[in-house]
């Protein structure tokens, strides 16, 4: 059975390892601008944060509190077996019980598997960022 746990410090060298893998494998295929090798020099500062976060809008919005779901990466032998839709579904619980109103999440157009999973997961497209390469 797969258990969802929340991480502790002794946990970010792993967690580190996780997101260089999601560097590799997302971000560098799918980004030409993308430092593949971020996770490994500033990962563990930034690990002193959380994958997830809660947030107040911007000025520009009505004054709510929203969660962002900053990273997610599955190893490989554990994909197929649900693990980042329980991700998903426990990020979506945190947020909840925070009283966010939304929760938002990034991916790249490309990634297909990341779309799929997002929209079963209840998120649904609201914006859309283009870039134009010069």
């Amino acid at each position: 059975m797969i258990e969802v746990l929340v991480a502790a410090l002794s946990d970010i060298e792993p967690l580190v390892d996780l997101e260089a893998a999601l560097f590799r494998e997302d971000a560098g295929p799918h980004d030409p601008y993308a430092d593949t090798t971020w996770p490994e020099r500033e990962g563990r500062k930034d690990f002193g944060l959380l994958a997830g976060y809660a947030t107040r809008s911007s000025s520009k919005r009505q004054p709510i509190e929203y969660a962002v779901l900053r990273t997610m990466y599955v190893a490989s032998a554990a994909r197929r077996q649900g693990v980042a839709a329980m991700l998903a579904r426990h990020f979506l619980d945190w947020a909840g019980q925070r009283g966010c109103a939304e929760a938002h999440v990034d991916h790249y157009a490309a990634n297909h598997g990341a779309a799929e999973l997002y929209e079963r997961c209840g998120f649904s497209v609201r914006s859309v960022s283009r870039v134009c390469q010069l």
